[in-house]
């Protein structure tokens, strides 16, 4: 009796080691709260051994937290946890349900989203983390630059993808970066250079990491293979190289995937 219990128990372990991966990629549902009332929704994915190193994840414009789902697995390996949210101005676009614009009922315009990330860069240094990068795709790209500029202690890195002066006042972006003193990745389509020029106008330090793919698309799409087949493995193999630079893991052999 007693072996016929611990062949099953073996057996359900074996199965339990299997769905493992699965379980992990799909994350934990987080809530956040925002000074304005609001409620932003995301996920948050533990890597194996983080060591204190957190990936902040921002979405595109019309879009979801789910714009990074194929990144995920690269960043966990690399060491880093993830939260990835729904901010208040997005949609459904690459196939995901953005539950805070749900909640909300509407889309909001771009710079009305500056609260979800400040509650979400509160939410990570309330874990004390000793590594926050902040990762932004299109008009987040941008609203990660005023969010590092306006709070330099709590941020340890940025990555701003496809960032442009998205907003009413057309220097705010660009004064922002000119602040900005921790290391700084940033990169776009190669037919919108000229957005990042602008961008970069007043600042010239050498915490700039700049990025020119060969290839490309808008945002930080330009990483998943499934949406810029020309440009992602170069792309991703960059982004990685900067994350090793801030306390990333070393890289591992290629597990034969592709985001």
């Amino acid at each position: 009796m007693r072996s016929t219990i611990l062949r099953h128990v073996l057996r359900f372990g074996a199965l339990l080691s299997l769905f493992a991966p699965i379980l992990a990629l799909a994350g934990e549902p987080v809530t956040l709260h925002t000074r304005d009332g609001g409620a932003v929704f995301g996920t948050f994915t533990p890597a194996s051994e983080s060591g204190g190193k957190i990936l902040l994840l921002f979405h595109q414009a019309r879009a979801s937290r789910h714009e990074y789902d194929p990144l995920i697995p690269a960043f966990n390996r690399l060491g880093f946890d993830t939260l990835a949210i729904d901010q208040r101005s997005g949609g459904d676009l690459f196939g995901g349900h953005n539950e805070t614009v749900a909640k909300r009922g509407a889309s909001t315009g771009y710079l009305d989203a500056r609260p979800d990330l400040e509650a979400t860069l509160a939410w990570a240094r309330a874990r004390q983390y000793a590594t926050i990068v902040i990762v932004g795709s299109s008009y987040s790209s941008s609203l990660v630059l005023l969010l590092a500029a306006k709070h330099p202690e709590g941020v340890s890195a940025v990555a701003s993808f496809s960032p442009g002066e998205y907003f009413a006042d057309k220097h705010r972006v660009k004064r922002a970066a000119a602040k900005i003193r921790m290391p700084l990745y940033i990169t776009t389509d190669p037919a919108e250079e000229v957005r990042v020029n602008e961008v970069l106008r007043d600042a010239h330090g050498a915490n700039i990491t700049r990025y020119r793919p060969s290839a490309g698309v808008h945002g930080a799409s330009t990483l998943v293979c499934a949406r810029d087949p020309q440009g992602c493995e170069a792309n991703l193999r960059s982004f990685e190289t900067f994350l090793r630079k801030i306390g990333g893991k070393p890289a591992q052999p290629h597990r034969g995937t592709q985001p």
